[in-house]
Parts: C-alpha cells; sequence; structure tokens
C-alpha cells in the first residue's frame, strides 16, 4: 500500500499515554511481586510489541534478561493468512527458568499457544503471558494473559508499536482504524 492509499484510513484514539502507562506499571508491579528472586527472561514478540517491552522493563523491579522471537502470521491488510513462521528465534537458553512471553495482542490465539508449544520444548520452569491487549471475541484457541493490561474491542488498532502494513508505530498512543469511504472526507 502506498501513502496515497493510507489517506483512505481514520486514526480514532483509543488509549492515551496515560492510560497505558497505568496498564504497563500494573502489570510490571504484579511481575515484579511474582518473580522476586527468581530467573526470568522475557521473550518479545517482535515487532509489535517492542515498545510495550521496553516501557514494562522500565517499570520491573527485578533482573531479567531478554529475547526476541519474530513469528509472521499477518501478510498485509488486515487478516491474518493462517499459517505461522518463525523469522528470528530466542537465543538464550530457557531450560529451568521461568519465561514470561510479551506480546502486543492476543488475537486468534494461534500464535501464542504456536510459541507456548515451541518454547516448552526448551524445558523452561515456567511460561506465561503478558500481553497488552486481549480481543477475547477474536479467539479460536483457548488462551489467556496471565498479565493483561486490558480488553479491546474487535477493533483493528495502531500505535505504541502496533502497526498497519509497517506504518502507525511512532504513534505514542494506541488508536483503531477505520475507513474513510470517501477520500475528500
Amino acid at each position: 500500500m502506498n501513502s496515497k492509499g493510507m489517506e483512505r484510513y481514520r486514526l480514532h484514539r483509543l488509549f492515551s499515554q496515560e492510560q497505558i502507562a497505568s496498564f504497563v506499571q500494573t502489570m510490571a508491579d504484579r511481575i515484579s511481586k511474582d518473580y522476586d528472586g527468581r530467573e526470568l527472561v522475557l521473550v518479545c514478540i517482535l515487532k509489535g510489541a517492542f515498545v510495550f517491552l521496553s516501557d514494562l522493563i522500565r517499570y520491573l523491579r527485578i533482573p531479567v534478561q531478554v529475547d526476541f522471537v519474530r513469528l509472521a502470521s499477518y501478510r498485509s491488510g488486515m487478516k491474518t493468512c493462517g499459517k505461522i513462521e518463525i523469522t528470528k528465534d530466542v537465543e538464550i537458553p530457557l531450560e529451568k527458568k521461568d519465561v514470561l512471553i510479551i506480546e502486543d495482542i492476543i488475537d486468534s490465539g494461534r500464535t501464542l499457544q504456536f510459541l507456548k508449544d515451541r518454547l516448552a520444548l526448551l524445558n523452561p520452569l515456567s511460561i506465561k503471558v503478558c500481553a497488552l491487549l486481549d480481543k477475547k471475541t477474536r479467539r479460536e484457541v483457548e488462551m489467556e494473559a496471565d498479565y493483561l493490561g486490558t480488553d479491546v474491542d474487535d477493533l483493528f488498532v495502531v500505535g505504541y508499536g502496533i502497526d498497519f502494513n509497517e506504518r502507525y508505530r511512532y504513534l505514542p498512543e494506541i488508536y483503531y482504524v477505520t475507513p474513510i469511504d470517501h477520500p475528500e472526507e
């Protein structure tokens, strides 16, 4: 999609910077308490969750290790293709460590289930999920976040690291996208 194509969409603010900070700090407080004295590895799903991870780490009061995975399931547009591919895998040994997956949005649950199953093969002590947003109405497999910022309706969201065709990640707040029926609006 080119720059002109992006003009056919309107952004509507869903969560302010202050609301996002509150969600993240609340989760960080719980995580810090729950994992105090334990060896925790945060595994961030790229690219959408990297801003969330950065803020989360700043609020944590415990030492953590950080690693990244990149799982491709969205090709373009607003629909998933259903197939999940690993394009960057974990590098830190996870055996006998607690793992906390950092995700921007739980949607169908398929990506997280795939990743949890894959990480379980590495023999961690535990695997839990921390997600900023959850679209429960889109769930296709049973999946719940252990740490959750907030639920969100079935909207296509952008900002705060979350993109639409690699655009809008830079926005400091979270918006939802709607098409503009008439470009002159």
